[in-house]
């Protein structure tokens, strides 16, 4: 891993680990999607109001690690005002950064650093079910047929 995601993962995972910006519960939602880990714990339930094919409102509540916590900050970030398409875009951009067997590298993918932080997954394949579940969960209630 380059020096430039070392800083990333240590900064950034930190700082959205902690932020409160996109927590609570919504009312009036189309969307109540559940995030669980059974190995782990980690636990997200995501509300979501999508109108029109876009992303109105998003909000979480739950509790897991740092990485899954800012993970699902990110992608509540990377989502809030986009459109469905946009965040199949976003999600496949994602999974191709923490994606050990990627062929790309994290910056040849994206320029997000908030996204490229979680390329430190690629090492700790351990790592990458906590920064993927939220993820994992949006898109198998929103993309998946």
């Amino acid at each position: 891993m380059n020096e430039r995601i070392k800083a990333l993962y240590k900064t950034h995972i930190i700082e959205k680990a902690k932020d409160e910006t996109h927590t609570g519960q919504l009312t009036d939602v189309t969307h109540v999607i559940e995030a669980y880990n059974p190995l782990c714990g980690d636990q997200f339930t995501i509300y979501l109001k999508v109108e029109d094919d876009v992303v109105k409102e998003l909000k979480f509540n739950g509790y897991g690690c740092s990485i899954s916590k800012a993970s699902t900050a990110v992608l509540a970030e990377s989502i809030l005002g986009k459109s469905l398409t946009d965040f199949g875009k976003v999600w496949s951009d994602f999974m191709e950064i923490v994606n050990e067997n990627a062929k790309a590298s994290p910056e040849q993918i994206s320029n997000n650093e908030y996204l490229l932080a979680f390329a430190a997954a690629r090492e700790f394949p351990e790592r990458k079910t906590c920064a993927t579940l939220s993820w994992e969960a949006l898109a198998k209630a929103l993309i998946t047929p």
